[in-house]
């Protein structure tokens, strides 16, 4: 008997993903939304069309919307699946997914309805909880968890949460988040504060982030907060999904690989699907930005999955704000980035010619306005992370991680200019 799960965005019906076995899937988009005024794509790799899609394109896309690693494994346990049965996955998580996505399981002829907006607050005492979750931040044991179905993809433990004032909030029917919640990492104890000062620089460079905190909860421990940039809040407070996808969903290409070395998408395929953009030339320089900032900044984990796109104007998406910066520098990682610069994995080998390269990849005719931006950006880096440290402190107290990541800065300008 053939599953199915109805795909909506908000509360209308775009499609249905229909299973046959516990592995093969496919989607096909539903002709009311296909006749409606202004249908937007899934996704790049899914344009608008009534043929349904092969298995390879539809799972590439959906399985995107899981989490993965022992996170994966953990929900499969839970809800006593495999951890391949993405489609079990989805159907138990996909209430609320990055972007305007939800997924409900239902008969041919289900209809969803909309139910007024539901949030439990979370007290002191379950956020503390929450923490005591190592590694897998999964909000059950709290209760009424048949009304929670939430799915943010990747490895770092996440939770989407809302805030309403200085209430943070657990979305329940699939109401919608505004934020995104991440523990202290215990392998990594200065991960969130690392975070949000990257993302604080970012901003003070000029690069489009959301809005970042952090807040301090139970023994003095910090929780890092991001407002999620694919939500819209009303000024009577209604909170609106905006439909998202990231690189790895926009070409077609699995989680499994995201990475460049493994053969997902680097920043020749990321610059030709900034091509297809509502305002290519202005996105090309964001993302020029982004990949010159994560060089200075030592962040070797820019992955097709950390980057993403925003459908909030029609059919033709925008390059979204960015998200997930690290200074990977400071922990014993590997220093081969994420994506190469010019065909140059090691950082310590990028040189003019791979500066050269990586203009030919974006599309730039000279390599002259690259140069430009890294030496513009090198020059002023230091001095941003000097004050953004100084706010940090006088915001949240000192960290040693402060000043180990400016370490790495100051390094990395110094060998750019």
């Amino acid at each position: 008997m053939d599953r199915i799960l109805h795909v909506y965005i908000d509360t209308a019906k775009v499609g249905m993903l229909t299973s046959t076995d516990n592995s093969g899937y496919v989607f096909a988009y539903d002709a009311g939304w296909l006749g409606s005024r202004a249908p937007i794509p899934l996704s790049l790799s899914l344009p608008l069309q009534r043929e349904p899609f092969t298995p390879e394109l539809s799972k590439a896309f959906f399985t995107n919307l899981l989490p993965e690693g022992q996170l994966r494994d953990h929900f499969a346990s839970k809800y006593r699946l495999s951890a391949d049965d993405d489609f079990g996955l989805l159907a138990a998580l996909g209430g609320d997914c990055a972007g305007a996505l939800a997924l409900y399981p239902g008969g041919p002829e289900y209809v969803f309805e909309a139910k007024p907006p539901s949030y439990r607050p979370l007290s002191e005492d379950d956020l503390g909880k929450l923490l005591d979750e190592a590694y897998i931040m999964d909000p059950s044991f709290l209760g009424e968890e048949e009304r929670t179905r939430l799915s943010l993809a990747g490895v770092q433990d996440k939770l989407p949460v809302a805030i309403h004032g200085d209430t943070i909030s657990l979305p329940l029917d699939g109401s919608p988040s505004t934020h995104i919640l991440k523990p202290p990492n215990h392998r990594f104890p200065t991960l969130v504060e690392n975070e949000a000062f990257c993302m604080t620089l970012a901003k003070a460079m000029g690069l489009a982030i959301p809005s970042v905190s952090l807040r301090r909860v139970r023994d003095g421990e910090f929780i890092y907060l991001v407002e999620r940039y694919d939500r819209m809040t009303s000024k009577d407070g209604v909170t609106s999904r905006i439909h998202q996808e990231d690189f790895c969903q926009a070409t077609g290409t699995s989680y499994r690989l995201k990475y460049e070395e493994k053969g997902g998408p680097g920043f020749k395929a990321c610059f030709q699907v900034i091509g297809r953009c509502r305002k290519p030339l202005a996105d090309r320089i964001k993302l020029v930005e982004l990949a010159i900032f994560n060089y200075l900044v030592g962040n070797a984990d820019c992955h097709a999955k950390n980057i993403s796109l925003l459908y909030d104007n029609g059919p033709n998406p925008s390059l979204a704000p960015f998200y997930d910066l690290v200074c990977t520098g400071v922990y014993n990682l590997s220093r081969q980035t994420a994506m190469a610069i010019g065909g140059v994995y090691d950082p310590r080998n990028i040189d003019t010619k791979a500066w050269r390269i990586f203009a030919e990849q974006a599309g730039i005719r000279s390599p002259k306005p690259i140069m430009d931006t890294l030496k513009r950006m090198a020059e002023a880096i230091s001095g941003k992370a000097a004050e953004t440290a100084n706010s940090m402190i006088e915001s949240y107290g000192d960290n040693p991680v402060y000043g180990q990541v400016i370490e790495v800065i100051e390094q990395r300008a110094r060998i750019a200019l």
